[in-house]
């Protein structure tokens, strides 16, 4: 095998190796364009128009339309990964099938039909049941904000999705006024008892006028959780991430170079017939953001590698005769460019991204030394462009306009070995008789509104066209496996060479209030999509004897809206939100597969000096709403109530202790999956309990 992950051999990260793979690689020099131009492009003072635009609300995690919410909230408690602080956005859930494997759902929908970047980077899961989602890479040492749009996405925030879009952003580097060095730090720790997860975090270093140097370290380590039914095996993890950072500022530009690892292992995901035993990520990127002659000049160019092992038989019990493992391995190299300009009334925007992925996967059967290659040598690469203009139409109406063109290529080899079965065999013949060889050309399309009733009183409302292709997996998935991009619903799935592109087309409408005690906002969505990507029931039945699943092209609706209301009463701030989707397909009236149902939450919070207090009641309606293709469960509408405290006896030390689930309530989220795991305190089959009463504590310290 051409790729070190057939072994499961780790591959040793060194900066200068990794800038020679990416330079030998003709294909990745389009992906240093921007860094190029950047270089040959001197700073100018000239500033740009940067009126804050129209969708994308800057949050410590934000959805447009809606209010934004505090990736550093409080009611957090001490986060698993960085998903785990989008639950209480409007619209957005988390769809888990372990405890860091926090797939990000807006709007009903996830996985690849919703645009997550991690510091502008796209990253690819090497497993193709998306153990390790995006945000699984998101260290919360380096964690500054979540940037999320719920609904309408402006194109200049990247294409190849449906739904709206998540960008975790790292803490900006700082600069002094003089050229005297200043020492900088902070200190983190956590811990939560409800599985023992232990979390640290530090950063340190020094900056001037013109240099930030840094060194940031994260760690977390976690057993199984408990519920209020017992321990629930095959959940706990462990990971060790660090990073440098330098940044060098120039006149109005600044660039920023940042190396790092990520090194995850004993990952439990009970929902999924393997665990994430090694997970070794590698990233670099090199950007700058500044004034240049030709305009406000955004760039960045970057390599990110996963070297992937997962097994059946490390952390749960062997449920069959064979013991199995299935290496992988996903290399992401990227490229994005923006340059902004005034025009007319407003600001007109024009931009390239370059996306490449190489992705391989084996099974390999240690009982018989067998070795099946899953994926073998598969590409998948994007060359998009885009222009956008957001401005001022008249007095009270502002807008936003763009489209983005993008063609994707894919392409994958032969399979050479496969396990000597018949059909197997029979498969891989097919499979390897058709052309891999796919292209597609696709075109995206957003048209924003925003009409001021009255200073801090505005109607929303956006047309948009979305298109997604089809990935690698519901590509070129050549034989029945269990992989299914996480659907965790315990079937199997069967890849296909005929899939068309997905499109989608939106209807947004909203109502934003915003005054010095008090915010409310309101929104409801209207999306069909044409060519949605399923599984569908076919004609072969596997092990268990259910039908196997084909990715298919079906036709899908979805609808649903979101509402949230904020109101301050001198020290006490009272807060409530509700969000609700429904989806559809079309073709033949059954429901669309891990919606979250009607779900909300209201929260109180006081502060007085340096004490605050606070608590929560988030409540979810029963889903009854299933899928029935797969055999989705029903789960119970239930109520959770969460209590917390803090103290800030310093200007920089922040101490933060609450209570989760006080009253040690057995619930079921809709969005867990089913546990395949024997021996557990969860029958195999059943729906994952959440997790039961769980104290914990955090101090932040910073200098």
């Amino acid at each position: 095998m051409p790729h070190s992950g057939a072994t499961g051999e780790k591959r040793q990260f060194n900066l200068f190796c990794f800038l020679s793979r990416i330079m030998s690689n003709p294909a990745s020099v389009p992906r240093l364009l921007p860094v190029l131009i950047a270089a040959i492009l001197s700073p100018v003072t000239a500033s740009a128009d940067e009126r804050t635009p129209l969708m994308t609300v800057v949050v410590e995690g934000t959805p447009p339309l809606m209010m934004p919410a505090d990736a550093a909230a409080e009611g957090a408690g001490v986060p698993n990964d960085a998903a785990e602080l989008l639950t209480r956005v409007p619209g957005a859930a988390v769809v888990r099938n372990g405890a860091q494997t926090g797939i990000v759902q807006l709007r009903g929908l996830f996985n690849e039909r919703v645009r997550v970047r991690v510091d502008g980077m796209s990253i690819t899961p090497a497993c193709p049941n998306h153990m390790d989602p995006p945000l699984h890479y998101a260290g919360l040492e380096a964690l500054d904000m979540l940037d999320v749009i719920v609904g309408a996405t402006p194109v200049s925030q990247g294409g190849d999705s449906l739904g709206g879009s998540v960008e975790a952003k790292s803490r900006p580097p700082r600069f002094a006024d003089t050229a005297a060095w200043q020492p900088q730090a902070r200190v983190e720790l956590g811990y939560a008892g409800g599985n023992d997860g232990k979390q640290a975090a530090v950063e340190m270093g020094a900056y001037n006028d013109v240099l930030n140097l840094r060194y940031l370290g994260g760690y977390q380590d976690a057993g199984n959780y408990e519920s209020a039914r017992g321990e629930v095996a095959a959940t706990g993890y462990s990971n060790r991430r660090h990073a440098l950072a330098a940044a060098y500022r120039h006149g109005s530009g600044v660039w920023e170079l940042e190396a790092g690892t990520h090194r995850a292992s004993d990952v439990g995901t009970p929902t999924l017939p393997m665990d994430m035993v090694k997970d070794d990520a590698d990233r670099i990127r090199l950007g700058f953001k500044g004034d240049t002659p030709l305009g406000r000049l955004d760039a960045q160019v970057y390599r990110h590698e996963i070297d992937h092992l997962m097994d059946n038989f490390s952390l749960r019990p062997l449920a069959g005769p064979n013991r199995m493992q299935a290496p992988a391995t996903s290399d992401d190299t990227g490229l994005t460019l923006a340059l902004a300009n005034p025009a007319g009334s407003g600001t007109l925007k024009l931009g390239m991204e370059i996306h490449a992925n190489d992705f391989e996967m084996d099974q390999q059967n240690l009982n018989t030394l067998a070795v099946q290659e899953t994926f073998r040598n598969s590409r998948r690469d994007r060359y998009g462009v885009y222009g956008e203009w957001e401005g001022a139409l008249a007095p009270r109406w502002r807008m936003n306009a763009g489209l983005r063109g993008e063609v994707v290529r894919m392409d994958t080899d032969d399979i050479v070995s496969a396990f000597a079965m018949a059909p197997i065999l029979a498969d891989r013949t097919a499979f390897n008789a058709r052309d891999h060889a796919i292209s597609d050309t696709n075109l995206d399309g957003t048209v924003a509104l925003s009409y001021a009733l009255q200073r801090g009183f505005s109607l929303e409302g956006a047309l948009t066209r979305k298109t997604r292709s089809p990935s690698i997996l519901e590509r070129y998935l050549w034989t029945p496996t269990s992989a299914s991009a996480g659907q965790a619903d315990g079937r199997t799935y069967l890849g296909n060479l005929d899939l068309d592109p997905e499109v989608a087309h939106g209807v947004n409408l909203g109502i934003k209030l915003k005054r010095p005690s008090l915010r409310a906002q309101a929104a409801v969505f209207w999306q069909d999509v044409s060519d949605f990507i399923q599984g569908t029931p076919i004609a072969r039945l596997d092990s268990n004897g259910l039908p196997v699943l084909q990715y298919t092209n079906v036709n899908a609706r979805l609808w649903g809206g979101e509402a949230s209301l904020n109101r301050r009463f001198g020290a006490l701030e009272l807060g409530s939100w509700l969000s609700f989707t429904r989806g559809e397909n079309t073709d033949n009236g059954d429901n669309l597969y891990r919606i979250a149902p009607l779900r909300g939450g209201v929260s109180a919070d006081y502060r007085m000096a340096s004490w605050r207090v606070g608590g929560e009641w988030i409540v979810s309606a029963r889903k009854d709403d299933v899928a029935a293709y797969n055999g989705e469960l029903e789960t119970a509408a239930y109520g959770v109530l969460n209590l917390r405290a803090g103290y800030t006896p310093w200007k920089n030390l922040n101490l933060t202790a609450g209570i989760d689930n006080v009253f040690d309530k057995l619930y079921y989220d809709p969005l867990a999956g089913v546990n395949r795991v024997i021996g557990s305190s969860v029958p195999v089959g059943g729906i994952m309990p959440a997790m039961g009463r769980s104290l914990y504590v955090k101090m932040d310290w910073t200098y």
